[in-house]
């Protein structure tokens, strides 16, 4: 077993005491949630070295360069131009940008996209919970080690499309598909959000959840989503990344036929609270429709592409990673005292989820440890 490096045993910390407050007091100001988020900044986008995917983004970072701004912009047009271009436009463009007009160290490149992360997250997350801190110590571990600090291209993208979820609410369809656009731009994985402005209002009950999510689990062993070929290929085929990818993946060959795991244990633990909160989240959390379609979609999408961990991660993760929002949004519409049995719940996840981090080879691989992690700013 290993420790996560102090640094982010303080942010751990912050965000506990901090989730506390906002739950058994009066409303956290939204200032000390842009603290944390600047901190967060700092040990995401300054990191030396740290995150398995490391080096795959610095050959990115030196690919990008041999691209010229024509066939970048060609591509933003959906054109063919005189080089052909294996990774999205935009991404490459931002790489392009800082290493030709700013002459920038690939640092300036993570501290870039983690700044552009994590203050959309912070938008989105105060948007759409009244326990911002809360939901963030859930979604910690692993979530900022896999997102901010590992698949920063995903991670971006899908962020400037979970932005866009305000324009759904507010029924901005031109501002959205512009979050598609630059997302998609990003990583193409947002294309599969493009429906969601649509499904978003897609009125469903508990016997449409239940009858999606048991089909999806029965059609898992046939691999259904090879019918898709060419696209699903395009969304999970970033050569580059794969051995990256891989260090956070702990999978064995029981669970992938047909085991069960933590993956499967979180998504029963998200569909209980589809299923048990759904009727007082209707009534009393606005909104809460939207995340719950999203979180149906994920949890389906998980089991129809189960057998392929990259799908299921990216593709899946996408939806649940942040529909999970509804855990401790269900907080809200309770009792006092099933507010704490969850609120309890949480808390005990969180350090579950801490254990089984520190256990699995994923800290080490990733040198997030207190020996291994560095960072330009921090001593």
């Amino acid at each position: 077993m290993s420790l996560l490096h102090p640094y982010y045993i303080i942010a751990l910390v912050f965000m506990l005491i901090f989730s506390f407050q906002e739950v058994y007091g009066r409303k956290v100001e939204k200032k000390w949630l842009w603290f944390l988020a600047g901190y967060l900044i700092i040990l995401a986008g300054l990191r030396d070295q740290v995150g398995p995917d490391y080096g795959s983004y610095v050959g990115i970072y030196n690919y990008s360069d041999t691209k010229d701004y024509v066939s970048i912009i060609m591509k933003a047009l959906y054109v063919e131009g005189p080089q052909p271009m294996e990774l999205e436009w935009l991404f490459v463009l931002i790489n392009k940008i800082l290493l030709n007009i700013f002459s920038a160290p690939f640092y300036m490149l993570t501290l870039v996209v983690a700044a552009i992360t994590i203050i959309l997250k912070v938008e989105y997350i105060d948007d759409n919970t009244f326990y911002p801190f809360t939901f963030l110590l859930f979604m910690f571990i692993p979530g900022f080690f896999i997102g901010e600090s590992g698949q920063i291209r995903q991670c971006l993208g899908s962020f400037i499309v979970y932005y866009g979820i305000k324009f759904i609410k507010e029924e901005k369809l031109i501002l959205y598909l512009l979050c598609i656009y630059l997302g998609a731009g990003i990583h193409n994985v947002c294309y599969a959000f493009l429906p969601m402005y649509w499904v978003a209002r897609i009125p469903i009950n508990k016997f449409w959840m239940l009858l999606f999510i048991i089909a999806s689990v029965f059609a898992s062993p046939f691999e259904v989503y090879r019918v898709l070929g060419t696209f699903m290929d395009g969304i999970a085929g970033d050569n580059m990344l794969v051995e990256g990818f891989n260090g956070y993946v702990d999978e064995s060959a029981q669970r992938l036929n047909g085991g069960f795991g933590i993956p499967e244990a979180m998504m029963a633990i998200l569909t209980f609270f589809l299923f048990y909160f759904d009727t007082p989240m209707k009534e009393k959390y606005p909104y809460y429709e939207y995340h719950r379609n999203y979180a149906v979609i994920g949890i389906c999408f998980y089991f129809i592409f189960r057998n392929n961990p990259v799908f299921s991660s990216r593709l899946a993760g996408a939806f649940i990673g942040f529909s999970y929002i509804i855990i401790p949004n269900a907080m809200y519409v309770v009792s006092y005292g099933t507010k704490r049995l969850i609120h309890t719940f949480i808390i005990v996840l969180f350090f579950f989820n801490f254990i089984v981090f520190s256990s699995f080879r994923n800290i080490v691989n990733g040198r997030f440890t207190a020996e291994s992690y560095k960072n330009f700013l921090l001593p």
